[in-house]
């Protein structure tokens, strides 16, 4: 268990300026607010859920393009991140 939170750790530092770009657009007034990405909910208001990946996009969309360098982008992150491309997920931001 500790070596998948170390990998998802490494994952989101790693990618963490694209993520911060793509989501800080798609949820502009929660600028600023940490988030994780998971398969639970943290039960707060601005706890996100996306029945999958695809659905994930298609709400991105509504705010920038994806192009297909960063729906690849977003594939690799959910697999880092042991998510499975086509299970619900939250975007879950905190303070």
């Amino acid at each position: 268990m500790f070596r998948n939170l170390a990998k998802i750790k490494i994952m989101e530092d790693r990618n963490k300026t694209l993520l911060d770009e793509i989501l800080y657009t798609a949820f502009q007034q929660l600028h600023g607010l940490n988030y994780k990405i998971t398969e639970y909910s943290l039960n707060s208001a601005f706890s996100f859920k996306f029945e999958n990946l695809s659905h994930f996009i298609e709400f991105l969309k509504q705010n920038e393009p994806i192009n297909n360098d960063k729906q690849a982008f977003l594939e690799i992150m959910m697999n880092d991140l042991n998510l499975k491309l086509d299970s619900f997920f939250y975007v879950n931001f905190f303070e």
